[in-house]
C-alpha cells in the first residue's frame, strides 16, 4: 500500500472510533456541515471531520527545533496533509492538529504538560499521543530513528513522569509508526 492511501485510510478510520462531537471553538474548516430541517438543528449535536489541508514542510522548523528532531516520515506527511482535533482511536488518543498558518497549536499540544515535556523531550521522546484509557504519554522513541526515518512507539507510565520527575516504566507498543497506522486501520472495536 502506499504511502498516501495508508495516510487517507488512517484519517478515514477516525470516524470508526470516535464520535467525533464538534467542542466549542472547533474550527469552521473541521465542521461537518448539517442536513437537517431548521426546526430541529437545536437538538443536534454538531460533528466535525479530518480535512486535507497542505502545509509547506518548512513551517514545522519551529517545532523541529524545540525537540531536537524530526517526526517519523509517515507522521511527518500526516501533519503536512491534514488537519484533525484531538481523537480517541481506542489504542491512543491521537493529539490535535487543528487548521492553522502553522503548527502552533500541535506544539502546544506537545508541550501541554510541561513536566512531562521537561522528562521525555530532552531524553528524545516525542509525545503524540496518550493512552485511551489513563494519563500515559505516548511517544516516538527518537533515539531508535531508522533509516527509513520510523521509530518504536513507547508508552511511558506517567506518575513516575509527575511525581518524580523522572522516567519509570515504559513499553514498547508498536515497532514503528506505520505500525500503529496499521493497526488502526485494520482493527474494528465496536
Amino acid at each position: 500500500m502506499s504511502d498516501q492511501k495508508l495516510l487517507q485510510q488512517f484519517v478515514e478510520a477516525f470516524q470508526r472510533f470516535d464520535e467525533m462531537f464538534a467542542p466549542d471553538g472547533t474550527p469552521v474548516e473541521l465542521l461537518i456541515e448539517q442536513k437537517v430541517d431548521e426546526w430541529d438543528s437545536w437538538r443536534n449535536e454538531l460533528k466535525w471531520q479530518p480535512k486535507f489541508i497542505e502545509t509547506s514542510p518548512e513551517k514545522l522548523a519551529p517545532l523541529y527545533s524545540r525537540i531536537a528532531g524530526r517526526f517519523p516520515l509517515l507522521y511527518e506527511q500526516l501533519v503536512l496533509s491534514f488537519r484533525w482535533l484531538e481523537v480517541d482511536l481506542k489504542v491512543i488518543r491521537l493529539l490535535g492538529n487543528p487548521p492553522g498558518p502553522d503548527f502552533t497549536d500541535l506544539t502546544q499540544a506537545i508541550f501541554n504538560d510541561p513536566v512531562i515535556a521537561d522528562v521525555l523531550i530532552p531524553a528524545g521522546f516525542i509525545p503524540f499521543a496518550r493512552s485511551s484509557i489513563n494519563y500515559d504519554p505516548i511517544c516516538f522513541d527518537l533515539n531508535a530513528m531508522s533509516r527509513q526515518r520510523d521509530c518504536p512507539i513507547i508508552q511511558f507510565e506517567h506518575e513516575a513522569i509527575l511525581c518524580h520527575l523522572k522516567i519509570g516504566d515504559y513499553w514498547k507498543r508498536w515497532t514503528s509508526f506505520r505500525d500503529l497506522m496499521t493497526k488502526v486501520i485494520f482493527q474494528d472495536y465496536e
